[in-house]
């Protein structure tokens, strides 16, 4: 999905409405978003907590800082979302 998408401008206003600048990259494992956006289009985001080489690995973890982060973002996204639109 390309950085102008309304999608990806909501989630990133939502994130810096409530912290710092945010970063748009890809993710270096794969989820069932391939499938959900390259087969279906539907758009797709990914974003959680933790770490990135944590991620989907053996013995998993995160931290409950970035567990915060996530709920407030999982709060801001909508509102983000409609002012986007």
């Amino acid at each position: 999905m390309e950085e102008d998408h309304f999608t990806v401008k909501a989630l990133v206003n939502a994130y810096e409405g409530c912290w710092q600048s945010a970063g748009c990259d890809k993710w270096t494992f794969s989820t069932n978003g391939v499938s959900i956006m390259g087969r279906h289009g539907i758009p797709v985001i990914g974003f959680g907590p933790g770490k990135e080489p944590e991620a989907h690995a053996p013995n998993e973890k995160t931290w409950k800082s970035h567990l915060v982060t996530c709920a407030a973002m999982y709060a801001a996204i909508p509102l983000s979302w409609l002012a986007t639109e």
